[in-house]
């Protein structure tokens, strides 16, 4: 039995917008937050360094569900206009290490990618999963609504 099993939860959206576009919304996520998902976003600021640079450090505000999520972390990997890694900080990072999105330009669309990076023992799986399937879907949800609201903002512009 395998202590941890990795769990990638991913949702991808094509965007009739350009990579650039992409990124420059999440350049300004401090003030594109609250816009991208209303229901949940509730803050997001760079605490260190400048947006999107490797090293900068992020805390954010959620309320999914009616369960607040504060979490904060740093920024991993970093190719500009394609892809950006956010890790988690301790003690989220032992379950959850982290979690990027990536854009692939594809002629006159982008398309964006979500992933989420979970660490889940089998025994966790196997006697847990009751209470893990609720979690897993309440989080696939709330990213897929956060690529259809992108998709949403980036094409109205």
């Amino acid at each position: 039995m395998k202590l941890f099993k990795p769990i990638i939860l991913t949702d991808s959206i094509e965007i009739k917008t350009t990579p650039e576009k992409i990124w420059e919304f999440f350049i300004n996520l401090e003030k594109n937050y609250r816009s991208w998902h209303p229901q949940d976003h509730v803050e997001f600021r760079w605490t260190k360094g400048k947006p999107m640079e490797s090293g900068s450090g992020w805390y954010g505000k959620e309320i999914v569900r009616g369960k607040v999520f504060e979490l904060k972390g740093t920024v991993g990997e970093v190719i500009p206009n394609r892809k950006i890694v956010f890790k988690y900080s301790f003690p989220v990072s032992f379950v959850a290490p982290w979690f990027e999105w990536s854009i692939e330009p594809k002629s006159s669309i982008s398309v964006f990618t979500a992933r989420s990076y979970l660490r889940a023992g089998e025994f966790y799986l196997k006697y847990f999963k009751k209470e893990m399937e609720p979690k897993l879907e309440m989080h696939y949800h709330h990213v897929k609504e956060e690529g259809e609201n992108l998709k949403k903002i980036l094409e109205s512009l």
